[in-house]
């Protein structure tokens, strides 16, 4: 087999499939990117991973000739992707025996696209789960292999949720590539009569709070654009993202923040929340009470 991923959950699949048996050959991952401050190149986390496991690497932002040369030098019977970060067209769809399997976390053809975690949370949504399917040209629309369901808890941050994802779907990934090859002729189609969203990467204008909305829809934003991109409000000028929140059972003014009980509690259009952990523009993470006790005010109005 041959795999194809980028970060750090597509690692955390490789090492898994390893560990389970899987003959991967060949790892297909992006070249180098700049990270943190100093802006150095540094390798993906599958590449790592793969140099970990002692598997041969090909870094390549696309598939182009060179890259679809190397793939034909593999001799492959089937090739896997976890968050490559590239489309694939027809020559490198063909180059493995079997064609590429694809794991998506999400029960497709719910929520296709590049963000699935985070909509599902988004959306107030209870049940999600992955999704083993056969890749084709469009996005996320292949044929399905297999799937596995899993309970979003109400605390699940996107970066909480993904990690449970990883491990279910790394498993559920596993066997079916052991499985006998004959079942993935079994794959059944997604159908078109099904009313899909497409799972865009959220922006940070959409990880911006309104408090106008009900307090349960400002804590799905919260936890939805937690670790990426964070959720925020605008003090000042500046922003203040929010970390981590929570249900108060204190009634507020829509739109108002104060302290209630050594909490820092904003009221919504329906309920009230209380901001947990937030970060200052420039400044390290703190209690929201503390930023508030700092502001020297009785109240505050987060319109």
């Amino acid at each position: 087999m041959v795999f194809a991923g980028t970060p750090h959950n597509a690692a955390v699949t490789l090492e898994t499939l390893v560990r389970r048996g899987v003959n991967v050959v060949g790892v297909l991952t992006r070249k180098d990117a700049p990270i943190g401050r100093s802006r150095e190149l540094a390798p993906s986390p599958v590449a790592l991973k793969a140099k970990e496991l002692g598997i041969q690497v090909f870094k390549s932002n696309s598939i182009d000739d060179l890259c679809l040369a190397w793939l034909e030098t593999l001799r492959v019977d089937i090739g896997a992707v976890v968050a490559y970060g590239v489309i694939f067209k027809k020559p490198a769809l063909d180059a493995p025996r079997l064609g590429w399997l694809n794991l998506h976390y999400s029960l497709l053809p719910e929520l296709p696209g590049p963000a699935p975690v985070q909509h599902a949370i988004l959306q107030g949504r209870q049940l999600t789960g992955v999704t083993v399917f056969r890749l084709d040209t469009g996005i996320d629309t292949g044929p399905i292999v297999s799937s596995a369901e899993l309970k979003i808890n109400d605390t699940d941050t996107a970066g909480e949720l993904l990690e449970k994802l990883t491990d279910l779907g790394s498993d559920l990934f596993a066997g079916v590539l052991l499985d006998d090859e004959a079942k993935l002729s079994l794959a059944r189609p997604q159908g078109s009569d099904y009313e899909t969203s497409t799972a865009s990467k959220p922006t940070r204008e959409l990880a911006k709070l309104n408090f106008s909305a009900d307090s349960a829809t400002v804590l799905n934003k919260i936890r939805a654009m937690n670790p990426e991109p964070m959720a925020w409000f605008q003090f000042n000028e500046t922003s203040i993202r929010v970390i981590r929140a929570k249900p108060s059972g204190s009634s507020s003014v829509e739109s108002i923040a104060s302290v209630v009980d050594k909490e820092l509690v904003v009221g919504c259009k329906e309920g009230s929340i209380v901001l947990e952990l937030i970060q200052p523009a420039g400044k390290t993470h703190m209690s929201g009470a503390d930023w508030f006790r700092g502001l020297r005010v009785e109240n505050l109005n987060l319109s």
